[in-house]
């Protein structure tokens, strides 16, 4: 079993093409961090001495973020260093599948969105009465009234 978790661990972008599913991860949390700040990939890039394309390239997860640029992420964005793995799915390292409540990719995908971002901040501000009422309308949008 150890050399198959190791292999798994090792794919991605060096021996198929495709970016590896931690470093896909680590790019979705340094988008919705930099987003969360209303940064641009340029201010971003700026900050810790790479091109926007740099770090487009670190949030779709087709090049790795080596451990000192992380580190300088980290103190600009103001986040601890787990931040980075945070809902990392722990089954990329051999564990089993997660429960069903992490976060889905639609979810990160959503909250990553300027939209999305949005929609919480505002409920997020917003009373418990109220945030009860509109998971009631999205609840009906959904499946229609009860």
């Amino acid at each position: 079993m150890e050399k198959q978790t190791t292999q798994f661990f090792r794919g991605g972008s060096v021996h198929d093409g495709n970016p590896h599913p931690v470093d896909v991860h680590v790019g979705q949390q340094i988008a919705f961090a930099r987003k969360a700040k209303r940064l641009s990939q340029t201010q971003l890039g700026d900050a810790i001495g790479v091109t926007f394309q740099q770090v487009q390239k670190y949030e779709r997860g087709t090049n790795r973020v080596s451990a000192s640029t992380m580190f300088a992420m980290m103190h600009f964005l103001n986040v601890p260093s787990s931040y980075f793995f945070d809902g990392l799915p722990i089954y990329f390292i051999g564990a089993p599948e997660p429960s069903r409540d992490s976060l889905t990719p639609q979810m990160h995908a959503f909250l990553g969105s300027k939209i999305g971002l949005e929609i919480v901040e505002r409920l997020c501000q917003s009373s418990m009465p109220v945030q009860l009422a509109i998971a009631t309308i999205a609840a009906n949008l959904v499946d229609g009234p009860k």
